[in-house]
C-alpha cells in the first residue's frame, strides 16, 4: 500500500488569497507504490508564476540489490498525485482573519456545515476553488464534491462569484467555458423543465 510522508517543510509560507497559505517548499517521499522498487522523493514547491504547487525535481531510490530503475519504472511514478496530495498537507486556511487551520480541519468544518445561504455558498466555493487551483486539482469538481452539489451548480456559484468580483484572478479557461455552456443551456428555448443535471443545488 502506498504511503506518503512529508520531509523538510520550509517554515516560510506564501499567502495565496482568501485566507489561504501554503509552504514555499517541501519534500514528499512515496513508498509502497505498486511496481516501484524503491522510494520516490519529490522536491515540491509553490511556483509564484504558475500560482500552484509543482514538482521541482523527482528522484527514485531503489530499495536495494536486485532492484532496477528503468524508463518503464519511471513512467509509473505518479508525480502529479504526490504533489497534490502532499500540497494539501502544507496548506492552511484562516476564516475571517481567525485562527489558521490545517486543510483537513477546514474541510471538516465545510462538511459539517449545513443550510448555507447562496452568499455563504459562493464564499465557500471561492475558497475551495482557490485551494484546488493552488494544489493543482480540478477545481470545479473539487468544489462540487466538497459542497456536495453538482458540477453545474458549482459552475453557477463561481459565475456569481466572478460577477461579484470575488474570483476574477481564479477563473481558468475550463471554468469559463463551462460558465458559457451553462449560460447557453439556461437560455435554451428547448430546455425541458426538470431536465437539468441531477444533484443538490444552491441558490437557483
Amino acid at each position: 500500500m502506498s504511503e506518503l510522508a512529508l520531509e523538510s517543510v520550509a517554515p516560510s509560507r506564501v499567502d495565496v488569497g482568501d485566507g489561504i497559505s501554503i509552504a514555499t517548499a517541501w519534500d514528499a517521499v512515496v513508498t509502497g507504490e505498486p511496481g516501484i522498487p524503491g522510494a520516490v522523493r519529490i522536491a515540491a514547491e509553490y511556483d509564484p508564476l504558475l500560482r500552484r504547487a509543482v514538482a521541482a525535481s523527482v528522484r527514485l531510490d531503489r530499495s536495494g540489490e536486485g532492484d532496477e530503475v528503468t524508463a518503464l519504472t519511471l513512467r509509473e511514478v505518479r508525480v502529479q498525485w504526490a504533489v497534490a496530495t502532499s500540497a494539501m498537507r502544507v496548506v492552511s486556511v484562516s476564516r475571517d482573519g481567525g485562527e489558521s487551520k490545517s486543510f483537513s480541519a477546514y474541510l471538516d468544518d465545510v462538511r459539517a456545515a449545513g443550510g448555507r445561504t447562496t452568499e455563504e455558498a459562493i464564499t465557500e466555493a471561492v475558497v475551495l476553488y482557490r485551494i484546488a487551483a493552488t494544489v493543482n486539482l480540478a477545481p470545479l469538481k473539487f468544489v462540487a464534491n466538497e459542497l456536495e452539489v453538482s458540477v453545474s451548480t458549482a459552475t453557477r456559484l463561481m459565475a456569481k462569484a466572478r460577477q461579484q468580483g470575488l474570483a476574477n484572478d481564479l477563473i481558468t479557461r475550463e471554468t469559463y467555458n463551462r460558465m458559457q455552456e451553462e449560460q447557453q443551456r439556461m437560455m435554451s428555448p428547448h430546455q425541458v423543465p426538470g431536465s437539468g443535471p441531477a444533484g443538490p443545488s444552491i441558490g437557483r
